[in-house]
């Protein structure tokens, strides 16, 4: 017997507008309808929470991974490792065993990497995402999609951040064919780590392409196959710039002679930096260095608030110098090196756009990543 309703969102990570454009056989024939979408200032850790709430990054308080707060890091105990020479720690696969062990130590549940934080400076700030965001509670303000399911008791599936693509797609097609669930939220990382490691127009995406064709046209069979009515959506966070150039921004600010967490502090994320004061001499310092310089902008207030991303207590920073597009901070606390392919430059250029397609009409009223939530709730008869 089939069971009544399945609803599928289905996420590949930065599958922008541009990169739907280049790939138009992609589930061609089950497409109705497709559009791009607004993104928000920032990467995925400001952009999901968004997607699954409705809110804003200043609304749900996620928006950059790192933010300076000394007082309540739960990294006090790395600083002796701080005494090591960066080189031992620079190296991809011990970060990647330390962010394990870091997380595990910490008690994180949330997405974390600890990138290129020098450890010399990983104690002096706190890490936004403490909790898995797509379980209830996951948020640090507001409610998701999540907690209104668990409310109401609606069975669903979302992936598990241990399993790679394909293993995400297998365990969602066993409760698809058990009919365990009515709503189904799985978020794939391939494409995103691809166009990062090889830019945005590669032959090998549309091999993976070929590949997330293939397995949706099985997983929406399978779907029609157990449900009476299936609606599905396939979409994503943002887009990706292809990255034309780097620029040494640590190097500026160091050559001003202020003293690090006395005068100001910094976190240079890979497309913006970050700046926390101390002393009207370092505020008006790095602002003259910024305010005219060749490689980006400094944001005003009011673009910020725009975007969604001014804090008031200016947890994330009091002054946001955004990158130009297509030029990437290296070194940064992100990455040592560059980047084929970087997202978080300015959300108005089209490489930085959304996207969303789905086997129905989309609402007129979708136009803004932010949206979905309410195309969530409204298949699952919720109320926003």
């Amino acid at each position: 017997m089939k069971k009544k309703k399945l609803s599928l969102f289905l996420f590949i990570d930065a599958f922008g507008w541009e990169v739907r454009q280049r790939h138009p056989d992609f589930l061609k024939g089950l497409i109705v309808d497709s559009k791009p979408l607004e993104t928000i200032l920032g990467y995925s850790s400001a952009c999901d929470p968004s997607i699954i709430s409705g809110l804003t990054p200043a609304e749900h308080k996620l928006w950059s991974s790192y933010f300076y707060d000394p007082e309540h890091s739960p990294f006090t105990w790395t600083k002796p490792l701080g005494l090591l020479p960066d080189f031992i720690f620079n190296r991809g696969r011990v970060r990647g065993r330390m962010s394990r062990w870091v997380k595990k130590r910490c008690g994180i549940s949330g997405y974390f990497q600890l990138y290129a934080v020098p450890f010399s400076q990983l104690h002096l700030f706190n890490y936004a995402e403490q909790k898995r965001i797509w379980e209830p509670g996951g948020l640090p303000q507001g409610r998701s999609v999540f907690d209104r399911m668990t409310e109401r008791g609606i069975p669903y599936y979302t992936h598990n951040s241990d399993f790679n693509d394909e293993q995400r797609i297998e365990s969602l097609h066993a409760h698809i064919e058990n009919q365990s669930i009515e709503f189904a939220y799985c978020s794939l990382g391939g494409l995103d780590g691809l166009m990062h490691a090889k830019g945005n127009n590669h032959p090998d995406i549309g091999k993976l392409m070929n590949r997330y064709d293939a397995a949706f046209r099985e997983l929406i069979a399978a779907a029609e196959l157990y449900y009476e009515e299936v609606a599905w959506y396939v979409f994503t966070d943002h887009g990706m710039h292809n990255v034309t150039g780097s620029y040494d921004l640590i190097s500026d600010i160091q050559a001003l002679e202020l003293k690090w967490n006395q005068e100001y502090c910094a976190f240079y994320d890979s497309t913006m930096a970050r700046f926390w004061f101390k002393s009207e001499n370092a505020r008006a310092k790095i602002f003259q260095c910024l305010e005219n310089h060749p490689q980006g902008r400094i944001l005003p207030d009011d673009e910020l608030k725009k975007y969604g991303v001014y804090f008031v207590d200016g947890q994330y920073g009091e002054l946001i110098f955004l990158m130009n597009s297509g030029v990437q901070i290296a070194p940064s606390f992100m990455g040592i090196k560059p980047c084929a392919g970087m997202h978080g430059f300015d959300p108005a250029d089209p490489d930085s756009k959304a996207s969303i397609s789905s086997g129905k009409p989309i609402p007129e009223s979708v136009t803004g990543i932010q949206h979905i939530f309410n195309l969530m709730l409204s298949e699952l008869n919720l109320e926003a």
